[in-house]
């Protein structure tokens, strides 16, 4: 039997492995790595995050001056041609359905503005440029008409207005225009010249299909009608079958918009995200110049929108304020953020979180067209 004798441990300068000290320095180096690693991802996220929501909010920006500037751009469709003694005037509307209260009232301008930040914009949809016609009689819901009723269809939106009051006007629902038909003498069917707007259903123009007028109601249903107090006598002007009265403004950092002429503002949809705040201005020629070159020229005031300014309505002025969503550690914004050509400063509020965002403006002067034209007719 052999005996082995143990093994002896190498001397100490051959032992492998690594020493604490050489372990601490190693952990250390790793650490600063990875410290140095996530600041590089941290930044490079942050900056990431900053130049998607900028470039978000640059968007939506973009979507809403482009919505608005195209809605004011047909502001006035369908009675651009109004004279400036009925600009102004309170339309008295009804809607049957959808909309509460059913009756209700609006001044016949292109557009207006409400306290600097609200815009409501009329425009009509009749794809004639119809500019309007004259009638000479009005009795129970039967408008005779000075020469034709050509341009006037049944479905159509109409205002009409009465030489005896150019106060007040009425938004009606044809129900028979161009190319109606009556019975004549002998039972004979001939055209209809003149232009209804009755409470019974008729057929529409537009899909063929019978239709229970939703605007021939109310109190006012009969307020063009020749009587003791009205010629019976006066102006129509067509819509088309699809006006709308858009009001558009700005809740919870989103653009809104509804029709005034259909609905209530619980109806209200978004048009836009990050948007802060809308400013708008009257744009008037004062001096009679054909231009708007004055800063003078330029207003919100909601008492401005009467005569003799509403024949000088020229353009509108919209700037919308845009706030990126992502909130930086450290102030990025020394100033409020300017508009009015950098004249007018937007509001910010007396907090100074307001500084840890970034903005951007998006502002346009949008001339009032279908009024202009419509004035030089």
């Amino acid at each position: 039997m052999t005996v082995q004798a143990p093994r002896r441990p190498p001397p100490h300068g051959r032992v492998s492995g690594f020493t604490i000290i050489e372990i601490m320095i190693g952990l250390a180096i790793g650490l600063l790595t990875l410290l140095a690693i996530y600041q590089l991802f941290a930044t490079s996220e942050g900056r990431r995050r900053s130049t998607a929501a900028v470039s978000q909010a640059q968007t939506a920006g973009a979507l809403a001056l482009f919505a608005i500037e195209r809605d004011i751009r047909s502001a006035g469709l369908g009675f651009a041609g109004l004279e400036s003694a009925y600009l102004g005037c309170a339309v008295q509307a009804y809607k049957r359905s959808d909309r509460n209260p059913a009756s209700y009232t609006f001044p016949l301008v292109p557009v207006e503005i409400i306290g600097g930040k609200e815009l409501r914009v009329l425009t009509g949809s009749s794809a004639n440029m119809f500019i309007g016609a004259r009638y000479s009689a009005s009795a129970s819901g039967v408008f005779t008409m000075e020469r034709s009723n050509a341009g006037f269809q049944a479905g159509d939106v109409v205002v009409g207005t009465s030489d005896s009051d150019a106060s007040k006007c009425l938004l009606m629902e044809i129900t028979a225009g161009a190319g109606s038909s009556i019975t004549g003498p002998g039972g004979v069917a001939e055209d209809d010249p003149s232009v209804r707007h009755m409470s019974s259903a008729y057929t529409s123009f537009y899909t063929g299909a019978s239709v229970t007028p939703e605007r021939n109601g109310g109190s006012s249903v009969d307020m063009l009608d020749g009587g003791a107090t009205s010629l019976g006598e006066g102006w129509l002007f067509s819509l088309g079958h699809q006006p709308t009265r858009n009001v558009w403004r700005v809740k919870d950092n989103q653009l809104m918009r509804y029709n005034f002429l259909d609905e209530a503002d619980t109806k209200s949809v978004a048009v836009a995200e990050d948007v802060l705040q809308m400013v708008a201005e009257y744009g008037f020629d004062k001096d009679g110049s054909g231009k708007i070159d004055k800063d003078d020229e330029w207003t919100s005031s909601d008492a401005a929108l009467v005569a003799p300014n509403l024949g000088r309505l020229m353009a509108v002025r919209v700037a919308i304020l845009v706030r990126s969503s992502q909130y930086e550690r450290e102030p990025v914004t020394a100033a409020a953020p300017r508009w009015a050509n950098g004249s007018k400063s937007f509001d910010m509020g007396s907090e100074e979180d307001w500084k840890h965002f970034r903005y951007r403006v998006y502002e346009s002067a949008i001339p009032l067209r279908n009024t202009i034209w419509g004035q030089q007719q």
